[in-house]
């Protein structure tokens, strides 16, 4: 009798690759029906001259926003430290230590759980 696998995913299961989520597409479609009312909210608040200027003014970037798209942001960022080699060294000799750890805590809980036979460790 062949043994079963613990855990993962099972072959075949979940979502297919490029199925789109249903209720995803269910809440855009709903949504979508409402595009025309929500683009009229806020062209009526733009217009609206007892509105305070600043809500105002959100209405209109609103408007832009969804005709013309956001506008872009230039970042300009420059690097000016430099690390030190030996600063490197013991980020990398501490990091592998972390994980040489980590793996051997995982290892004691999988052999208290009864998955993995201490002889398999």
């Amino acid at each position: 009798m062949t043994e079963q696998k613990r855990g993962g995913k099972r072959p075949g299961a979940g979502r297919k690759k490029g199925t789109k989520n249903k209720i995803t597409v269910d809440l855009k479609n709903k949504a979508g029906e409402y595009s025309a009312e929500a683009i009229q909210v806020f062209v009526d608040v733009m217009r609206d001259s007892d509105a305070p200027q600043a809500v105002r003014i959100q209405a209109a970037d609103k408007l832009l926003d969804r005709s013309h798209g956001k506008a872009s942001i230039h970042i300009d960022a420059q690097h000016t430290s430099k690390m030190e080699p030996e600063l490197l060294e013991r980020i990398k000799t501490e990091m592998i230590a972390r994980m040489e750890a980590s793996r051997e805590r995982q290892k004691q809980v999988l052999i208290e759980r009864g998955i993995l036979a201490e002889e398999d460790g």
